[in-house]
């Protein structure tokens, strides 16, 4: 039952409230305990009357005090919640369907979507109803169930978003083969605010089911989803295209990252209220902007929030010569005019206005560039071929175009030895018509390319077919099977030879658009001006067998929150001919494809995509919000008015009794401390009614260290923990640091005493090794004084472990920028004012992956999220397995991964949490990554001495 915002979860007690007029006429009629006084039996006949006494009543203030006691009490026991959302008013007896959108679009708000469903799955709970969850972008969807709520809410806790669009109509088709034989159903769709194409058809086959009650929970205006898309613009920049469905006036920043997250450039975006889509600019030197792996909106997590930059997105400085002098006299027929105009799109084009090939060469090096295209070149000086050899052997790529210097045969740079002479039309080795193309192999650079059929070849180079090797790559043949492009690797570059002229001379190709996109997919086998040299990342690197996979394996991919992970198992492999048209999905998530050198990217928005909000529904749909309110239950508080009203009677009473106040306040004394204790255990009782709590979280300690408590934290291994002032975050810290101390007094040989929590304003914190700070969204800066605490704190020996406990929740707290910790993000506004050094991601090798376990990742409840440490913290194994020192253990360790919800027992032993996704086995080796860390923060780095071994071994053998 509901009356506007209040609802009743027992409504039928409120029919007590017709026992009201009952309880006023008992009121009436009875009159008030007769008055007791002492018997004096001669003024009895004093004044002595018979006239009958009319007995007195109950006073009309006395008797309403009582009545309105008596109707909060009935109101009370109806159970009222205030509901702001309206989502307990479900109608019906079937079961509770929540459908929740898990699609790429809604990470950012995931926070807020899982804390709807709990509530939905709360009310349910107080209905007796069981409950259906349903994802509409699950990777393996499973059979429907229909469940306890508690058994749904742990379902909904393990849900995560995913990188991709919802697939609804799947979804419609589980849960109308679910409630087939169910009726009176209530659906409840935690939409993400985005269409995706088939919203309309969902909406509609949900209002078919048969149910009793359909709700939608709608994203507000300020929340609506961000997706973007990048490419390279005129004159080299990198154009961001920010798309949104609808929402308001809002403001941010873009960040363009290179592959280790080191932000290189920001860009700031405002949108006004309806405006759905903004171009923006990011200008870069060329060689910071060949370092952009990806790009990023600020506190933004979401999958589409991020956009993944692979070599065809890099951009290339290509040197470009001609052995012609037709260039220089008509430069609208020569070759180099096919070839600028081809390369200018995509790349910074240089030249050499000299007809001296050596010194074209040399000047043309200097400038570094990736590529170089020399134009019917025949014979080159030994000392500009010994430079152009060290040139590519280094990265760069050589590109030659045949012309008639090369029909007299070639050199050692060319992917294949030619045979001498040419072939034409009509000539002694000819064709009677002209040849078209063959279409590309899928192993070949060009895959996926269609072959214009317009593009005839008249004349051609020949390679030598006794002289093709496994080690030539053919990318383009004619029809007849003739090599028209042939390709070699030489170390780190690559000579290629297309087998015709630059120009229209010998064929069409310079005159279709074929030839821009063959010239674009050479340019990105480039590795010279892209990244400081010896840089191995998911986007750079040695290229030489990328042209020979004809598919493309996943290699990183994006989880529903925009970070990088390893590939989970549904992911597949993608041919590189399909790969061009390929679209995000669950098999094929968004992420890097192909070989580790250079591999490709797929990303889940195009430049040109729009993104639509949800179109109209069915009348039969009622709209609710996401909010953060929690519902209120007015159970308590009515209990608590009620009581103060009845003392009040009770004081009323007595004085009405005593016939004076001093006689009554004796009465009143000792009633007023069991009311008052009474009323206070009622109040303690009201709570928001949100997902269960532990009661292992109540028991947060929240006392200063006294100068005891300091002598007992010295005495023996003790770990402290910041206090929040959020008594669920607070007795998460003290459950978890005391889980893990179990852990180590079991497995090693520390023995630490219960953790302590400390008001990081007022207590010491000089006596704790470690201290566990989790970071809240409503983090503010830091005073004066505890900024010098702290630094004194890490500079002294002290570790901190700042953990933002968001990777798996969609909260933008702990956006890192690498090598910048000041920004607006909750954990930049608490580190914004400390003095740290830059740090990474833990690097391979770090004594922190190997002081108790060997570890190559540190999960917490969430897995996936990256450790912080200070850069050269620790020793790490560079490239080539040296060993080199740092500067003793990182002061500070940041983390997303909620470490001490997965360390967190209760007093049997018994986890408080799930961890997600790898269940129990991730537990373990999060108490294993717990253990690792507090020996690195006990013992230092003395482990580091294990990367010596090699370089010890390799002594002793000479």
């Amino acid at each position: 039952m509901t009356i506007g915002a209040l609802s009743f979860f027992s409504p039928w007690l409120l029919t007590g409230l017709v026992a009201l007029p009952i309880i006023y006429w008992l009121l009436r009629t009875v009159p008030p305990r007769p008055q007791q006084i002492t018997f004096p039996p001669t003024r009895i006949l004093v004044g002595l009357e018979n006239r009958e006494k009319t007995p007195d009543k109950t006073p009309w203030w006395l008797m309403l005090i009582r009545l309105l006691a008596a109707a909060l009490i009935i109101f009370a026991l109806a159970e009222p919640i205030l509901n702001p959302n309206r989502t307990a008013n479900f109608s019906g007896s079937g079961p509770v369907v929540v459908v929740v959108d898990n699609g790429w679009s809604s990470g950012a708000s995931w926070a807020e979507r899982i804390r709807m469903a709990e509530r939905v799955i709360d009310q349910a709970e107080r209905q007796n109803r069981s409950v259906v969850v349903l994802a509409t972008a699950e990777n393996e969807r499973g059979p429907l169930s229909i469940e306890a709520p508690n058994d749904a809410r742990t379902r909904a806790a393990g849900l995560l978003p995913r990188p991709y669009a919802p697939d609804r109509e799947a979804a419609l088709t589980s849960l109308k083969g679910l409630l087939a034989n169910s009726g009176g159903a209530s659906v409840v769709w935690l939409s993400d605010g985005v269409d995706h194409g088939k919203a309309e058809a969902f909406a509609t086959g949900l209002a078919e089911l048969p149910a009793a009650q359909f709700m939608v929970v709608e994203v507000g205006q300020g929340a609506s989803p961000l997706g973007l898309a990048a490419r390279i613009g005129e004159g080299g920049r990198l154009r961001i295209n920010l798309v949104r469905p609808f929402g308001a006036a809002r403001q941010g920043n873009i960040l363009a990252l290179s592959s280790r997250g080191e932000a290189l450039s920001e860009a700031q975006f405002q949108l006004a209220p309806g405006e759905t889509r903004k171009l923006l600019d990011i200008e870069l030197p060329l060689e910071l902007r060949n370092q952009v792996s990806r790009v990023a909106v600020v506190s933004e997590r979401s999958a589409g929030a991020v956009h993944l930059l692979d070599a065809g997105a890099k951009w290339s400085r290509v040197a470009i010569f001609s052995g012609t002098e037709r260039d220089r006299d008509q430069p609208l027929l020569g070759p180099l005019y096919y070839v600028r105009k081809a390369m200018a799109p995509f790349s910074e084009v240089v030249e050499h206005q000299t007809s001296n090939l050596a010194d074209g060469v040399e000047r043309m090096l200097k400038r570094r560039p990736s590529m170089m295209i020399l134009t019917d070149v025949g014979s080159i000086p030994e000392g500009t071929a010994e430079n152009l050899r060290k040139w590519v052997q280094a990265g760069g790529v050589l590109v030659r175009f045949a012309g008639p210097r090369l029909e007299k045969g070639g050199d050692d740079l060319l992917p294949v030895e030619l045979r001498a002479g040419g072939r034409t039309l009509g000539g002694a080795l000819s064709w009677s018509t002209p040849q078209p193309l063959a279409p590309f192999s899928d192993d070949s650079l060009f895959a996926g390319l269609a072959s214009s059929k317009e593009v005839v070849v008249r004349r051609q180079v020949l390679a030598d077919p006794a002289k093709l090797g496994q080690e030539i790559a053919v990318w383009a043949r004619l029809k007849d099977g003739t090599p028209l492009v042939t390709a070699a690797s030489r170390d780190d570059g690559h000579v290629v030879l297309f087998h015709v002229t630059a120009n229209s001379a010998w064929s069409d190709l310079p005159l279709s658009g074929l030839f821009v996109e063959m010239l674009r997919r050479v340019s990105t086998l480039g590795a010279l001006s892209r990244g400081s040299a010896g840089e191995k990342t998911a986007t750079t690197g040695n290229p030489s067998v990328a042209p020979s996979q004809a598919v493309l394996a996943p290699v990183q991919v994006l989880d529903g929150f925009g970070q990088l992970i390893p590939p989970p198992p549904t992911a597949s492999p993608i041919a590189r001919k399909d790969f061009s048209k390929m679209t995000a999905r669950v098999e094929h998530p968004p992420g890097f494809y192909g070989p580790a050198g250079r591999p490709q990217a797929l990303n889940i928005l195009g430049p040109e995509t729009e993104l639509k909000p949800l179109p109209s529904l069915p009348a039969s749909f009622s709209r609710l919000a996401y909010e953060d309110e929690a519902l209120t239950d007015l159970k308590p508080w009515l209990f608590a008015a009620a009581l103060a009203l009845l003392l009040i009677d009770v004081i009323a009473v007595l004085l009405l009794q005593s016939g004076g106040v001093r006689r009554a306040a004796r009465g009143t004394a000792a009633a007023l401390p069991f009311a008052v204790i009474l009323s206070a255990g009622l109040l303690l009782m009201t709570e928001p009614l949100v997902a269960q709590q532990n009661s292992s979280q109540s028991k947060a300690a929240t006392s200063n260290i006294d100068p005891e408590r300091a002598r007992l934290a010295t005495s023996r291994v003790t770990f402290g923990y910041v206090l929040t002032g959020d008594a669920g975050i607070d007795g998460t810290s003290q459950a978890g640091l005391s889980g893990l101390g179990r852990v180590l007094n079991a497995r090693t040989a520390v023995e630490p005493r219960e953790p302590i929590g400390v008001s990081i304003d007022k207590d010491e914190i000089a006596f704790f090794p470690m201290l566990y700070w989790p970071v809240l969204a409503s983090q503010k800066e830091l005073g004066a004084k505890v900024v010098a605490k702290v630094d004194a704190y890490i500079k002294h020996g002290g570790m901190i472990i700042f953990d933002t406990r968001d990777y798996g929740q969609g909260m933008p707290i702990g956006f890192i920028q690498q090598g910048s910790l000041t920004g607006k993000t909750p954990l930049q506004r608490l580190l914004g004012k400390l003095d740290l050094p830059r740090i990474e991601p833990v690097p391979q090798g770090h004594v922190l992956g190997k002081s108790f376990y060997l570890l190559d990742e540190f999960p917490g409840r969430w897995s996936g999220g990256q450790l912080w440490v200070e850069a050269g913290g620790g020793y790490t194994i560079t490239e080539n397995k040296r060993a080199r020192q740092a500067d003793g253990v990182s002061s500070v360790l940041i983390t997303a991964n909620d470490f001490v919800s997965a360390w967190a027992l209760d007093e049997r032993n018994l986890p408080l949490f799930p961890v997600v996704p790898g269940g129990e086995r991730q537990r373990e080796f999060a108490f294993r990554t717990g253990v690792n860390i507090v020996m690195y923060a006990l013992t230092g780095n003395y482990k580091a001495d294990q990367v010596h071994i090699p370089a010890l071994l390799e002594r002793l053998g000479q």
